[in-house]
Parts: C-alpha cells; structure tokens; sequence
C-alpha cells in the first residue's frame, strides 16, 4: 500500500510540473523517514493585478487546514482567495488576516463538523504589486 502511495504521489508531482504556468519554479521532492516524500520548496511569481490558481487536494477526513500565503515584502500586498471543491467562495484574506502585517497570509480553515473533500480552489491576486513579486504557498 505504501508503494501505491508513494507512486501516486510521484505521478501528482510529474503532473503538477508538467501543468506548470511560466509564473512557477522547479519543485524539489524529498524523501523523509520511513519512506514518506514531501515538497521542500515551491515558488511562483505575479505580477500586479494577476491572479495565479493553485489546487489543494483535501482527501482525508480533517476538521482543518492551514494555507500559508508567503511572500516576506511588506511593501507589496497579496490578496488570497479560498474556494471549497464546490467553488462557494470561504473566504477573501489579505496580510492582515493573521492580525500582522508582515508580508505572510496564514489561515486556517476550520468546521467542526470536518471539511469538505476534494481539491479546494486557492487564488493568490497581485493585489498591490511593484514590478514582480515571489511567493510561497
């Protein structure tokens, strides 16, 4: 069973990087203990007024989930936009959000009653942008 997980988590990697738009940078998969991978860095750029669409799969039973938005520049402003599988938007962030201005988006999204499965839609909008900004999600 871990070998079927491992391989379908490769195949998501090769297909994230063979959909990527010319707005992302090479993603780096690692491998952690007993066997598990993760990504270790994923980068995208925008521009002002752009808006760049990411995917976050959610297919285990979960009553919440942290989106980290992260861009360090305080003097830019990115506005994050989360939509559940269903695309009813949940809710519009902006680097206040967290209660900090601080260049970092970071939500949680919670429902006591568990959150609803499937990829959940997350647009990241150069809401105020000089020249072009890197990011983090």
């Amino acid at each position: 069973m871990k070998r079927i997980a491992i391989a379908f988590l490769v195949f998501l990697l090769c297909v994230s990087v063979a959909g990527a738009s010319s707005s992302e940078t090479a993603i780096e998969a690692v491998s952690g203990s007993a066997g598990t991978i993760g990504i270790r860095s994923l980068s995208y750029y925008i521009d002002q007024g752009d808006t760049n669409w990411h995917g976050y799969p959610l297919y285990t039973s979960t009553t919440s989930m942290t989106i980290d938005l992260n861009w360090g520049d305080t003097s830019d402003s990115l506005k994050l936009y989360v939509y559940d599988p269903d695309d009813n938007l949940e809710g519009i962030y902006y680097d206040s959000a967290d209660g900090r201005i601080n260049g970092r988006t970071k939500v949680t999204i919670y429902d006591s009653n568990g959150l609803q499965q499937g990829t959940w839609s997350l647009a990241v909008y150069g809401y105020s942008v000089t020249g072009t900004e890197d990011y983090s999600i």
